[in-house]
């Protein structure tokens, strides 16, 4: 090893890590425990150092350019064990990390690699949660089914792309594409400079009481609408939210139902996930209707969260009302729409679900 050989422990010492990073090194074992950091290297903190008599697997690597730059998004600092500085530890927090996330935070550790030579560490560093989360979404696209029905072969090989660059990166990102892709008549087409909205995929959840037959909406302030040039900038929706890295679809929308109304989910129906705007935008959907109890409940009560400047309200709402919205106009949020269709279709089988499973039996003798 040279002289500017250092520890890597935990988090850090996984071989897809050391992969990406480009490094080869000796195997050490450490004395100690890790405990927190399950979102380490995602956006969260990193497993903090406990004493002990446990043991923390760990390498000894030359420092290398793509280590000092990882190193530095990460604002990670050594600390002292057994008389020598270790990298890989943090604050801790959340559950324990565990080696299953290894393999996402190797292919977001190669995603922030690609972006250094237009991206500072600081810049990277506060994006790192959101870039965790688009990386997250395309592991996800990998083991989904491929729609086939009226559609070419789905095949790598009939898109080619020539350039891709990320010109803008904040909470969301454009990116500039030039590419050319095969014609139907089996040709190329010229080729192609196009931009995309890049976002990390979105839970949603429509909350129905099938006791009430009554659904929970939510309203806030929106920036499409406002600009667009509309008055009204407050806009009816569903429950949703951004899926966190290594989370599933399923999970995220039960959490949004904490955060955003406040409401337990007793049982998910997904309906299919789609696109909203598949010609400029990367995002996708996962929607979902979840069955709730809205006893008790009234209109208008503030929910989200102040750090991510959410400020929300509720509204509870008969089904027969809110399929009246949806085909009066007055609901402008397109997966809104298709989620109070496809509720105004299913709600028997939902009750029926409830009544063969119990719930709705138990709900009307605790109200």
């Amino acid at each position: 090893m040279t002289d500017r050989s250092i520890i890597l422990a935990g988090p850090l010492a996984t071989p897809a890590l050391l992969d990406v990073l480009g490094l080869r090194g000796m195997a050490l074992t450490l004395s100690g425990n890790l405990s927190g950091g399950a979102d380490a290297g995602l956006g969260g903190d990193w497993p903090a150092y406990l004493s002990g008599e446990g043991r923390i697997a760990a390498v000894r690597v030359a420092q290398v350019p793509e280590l000092d730059s990882y190193l530095a998004v990460m604002r990670l600092q050594p600390i002292e064990i057994d008389g020598q500085s270790v990298w890989g530890f943090g604050a801790g927090g959340g559950e324990d990390w565990t080696a299953d996330s290894a393999g996402l935070m190797a292919r977001v550790a190669s995603s922030l690699l690609a972006r250094l030579d237009h991206r500072s560490p600081a810049q990277l560093h506060a994006r790192l949660r959101r870039i965790a989360e688009i990386v997250a979404g395309g592991l996800r696209v990998a083991g989904e089914v491929e729609p086939t029905a009226l559609l070419p072969e789905a095949d790598p090989k009939r898109v080619e792309v020539i350039s891709r660059f990320e010109r803008y990166g904040r909470y969301f990102a454009v990116e500039e594409i030039s590419l050319r892709h095969r014609l139907y008549s089996g040709g190329w087409s010229p080729v192609l400079e196009r931009e995309v909205f890049i976002s990390a995929d979105a839970a949603l959840l429509l909350p129905y009481d099938p006791v009430l037959d009554s659904v929970l909406l939510i309203s806030q302030f929106r920036m499409g609408p406002l600009a667009r040039g509309q008055a009204q900038a407050w806009m009816l929706e569903p429950v949703a939210g951004r899926i966190d890295a290594g989370e599933t679809p399923a999970d995220a929308a039960r959490r949004e139902a904490v955060e955003e109304a406040g409401l337990k989910v007793r049982r998910l129906y997904p309906l299919p996930g789609h696109y909203p705007t598949p010609g400029a935008n990367s995002e996708f959907f996962y929607p979902f209707v979840g069955t709730v109890d809205l006893s008790g409940r009234t209109s208008g009560q503030g929910f989200g969260l102040e750090e991510e400047g959410e400020d929300i309200a509720t509204h509870i709402l008969p089904r027969a009302e809110l399929v009246r919205l949806a085909l009066s106009g007055q609901l402008q949020c397109g997966p809104l729409i298709i989620m109070a269709l496809w509720l105004d279709r299913e709600a028997d089988r939902i009750r029926a679900d409830q009544i063969e499973g119990g719930q709705i039996g138990e709900d009307l003798a605790g109200r």
